[in-house]
């Protein structure tokens, strides 16, 4: 069980600060998606290094 600790965060008029704890769980889901699509959709190669495409997605014609 954790038991983790973190301080409140209040406004001017001294009440908790609900814009600021949104913006932060906005800020972790964004960065737990990219983390979601960079581990889902590329690869690193072992050789270079550099990231590429894992799995072959394929584009409709342009009509």
């Amino acid at each position: 069980m954790s038991t983790e600790r973190f301080e409140l965060k209040y406004t001017t008029d001294n009440v908790i600060d609900v814009d600021y704890y949104i913006e932060q769980a906005r800020a972790d889901r964004a960065a737990f998606v990219a983390e979601f699509f960079r581990k889902t959709f590329f690869r690193k190669s072992e050789k270079s290094g550099k990231a590429r495409v894992s799995y072959s997605m394929q584009q409709s014609p342009a009509h």
